[in-house]
């Protein structure tokens, strides 16, 4: 007569370790707690050695005492070595986050700056780059590949620095505290003199897109205005886009032109000819460049991207066509404020 042999069960610790080790391998163990998952695949080693030992008895004088308690002291080893790798993705993800939103303001100011400015060069392009890699990083911190998520960071950091730069070099002429003093000069006189002849003056500075009008000295009214992709230039040659600066006065009313009422300046002035034929004669530019002219404040929106004229909204331009006579000085400057909006957005970005 045979007598069967009673076989233990493998304890449950044992397919527990097993799926432990899968999981710690999938969330990245090794890469972010190296040492103590090399020790703790060491101790799981030497507990499946246990288990390959007991399982060479016969069933009768199998004993998974020791096996269970080697597999239990592996679980609560790497359980603790997931807790710890989870603190670790989660401050390198949240470190990498912050870096990411500080570049996803800087971005922003920058988006905002190109377009007040009208800046359709390298600013905008390399902010656009930056935005998609900025997305990508975004991507990678969620998948924790921090390593290629870091890379990215810096690649978009790196290409807001050169769209910065694009943008300062867009405007240089506004960060010069001389320019900007003559400018304020410039406006200073011309308010003056409304005060002084007890008339209608019209201030128009380009870096804030606002025209204000003045009477007898005193502000009256403001308006939000727009130019063209070259407005924030000076106006040198017909053709360039650029709204002139300089004293100038209204010659003209028109009541009906292709862009709802116009007031027609007198540009090019005296200075403007003066200027245009010295730099002409020093071969600066082009012998067969025209200095241009019919430069207005005219209707159609302040979003119309004149090429060198000072746009309103049609029902402001109602308002300034109505207060505004034929002989108004106009003067149009870059700026009157020497810490303007642009250098405290890149300062505080």
């Amino acid at each position: 007569m045979l007598f069967g042999c009673r076989t233990a069960p493998v304890p449950p610790e044992v397919l527990e370790a097993d799926l432990q080790e899968q999981d710690l391998w999938r969330s990245g163990a090794s890469f972010f707690a190296g040492q103590e998952h090399a020790a703790y695949l060491e101790s799981l080693r030497t507990a499946r050695r246990s288990l390959e030992r007991e399982s060479l008895k016969l069933g009768w004088f199998r004993d998974y005492d020791r096996v269970r308690t080697d597999f239990a002291s592996v679980i609560i080893s790497g359980n603790a070595l997931r807790s710890k790798v989870e603190a670790t993705i989660a401050r390198e993800a949240a470190a990498l986050s912050v870096s990411a939103d500080s570049i996803r303001r800087r971005l922003r100011t920058l988006d905002e700056l190109t377009l007040s400015l009208v800046e359709r060069g390298v600013g905008r392009q390399r902010l656009t780059r930056a935005s998609l890699i900025l997305a990508e990083a975004d991507g990678l911190i969620e998948d924790a590949r921090f390593e290629e998520a870091a890379g990215r960071l810096q690649a978009a950091s790196d290409l807001a620095g050169e769209a910065e730069r694009a943008v300062i070099s867009h405007i240089s002429r506004y960060l010069e505290p001389a320019q900007v003093k003559a400018w304020k000069q410039a406006a200073d006189e011309t308010i003056a003199e409304s005060k002084r002849r007890g008339t209608i003056a019209v201030i128009v500075s380009k870096l804030e897109r606002r025209l204000a009008v003045y009477k007898n000295g005193s502000l009256t009214r403001t308006y939000d205005v727009g130019w063209g992709f070259n407005g924030l230039a000076d106006k040198r040659v017909a053709g360039d886009n650029a709204t002139p600066e300089g004293r100038y006065s209204v010659v003209r009313k028109i009541p009906s032109s292709l862009y709802h009422k116009a007031l027609l300046i007198n540009y090019p002035n005296d200075e403007d000819r003066r200027w245009f034929a010295r730099e002409k004669a020093r071969g600066n530019i082009p012998r067969n460049a025209s200095i241009g002219g019919n430069v207005e404040i005219h209707g159609g929106g302040q979003d119309s991207l004149t090429r060198g004229c000072v746009s309103l909204d049609n029902a402001m331009m109602d308002e300034l066509y109505a207060m505004v006579q034929v002989g108004t000085p106009v003067t149009i400057i870059g700026t009157m404020e020497a810490e303007n909006f642009v250098i405290k957005a890149i300062r505080d970005k």
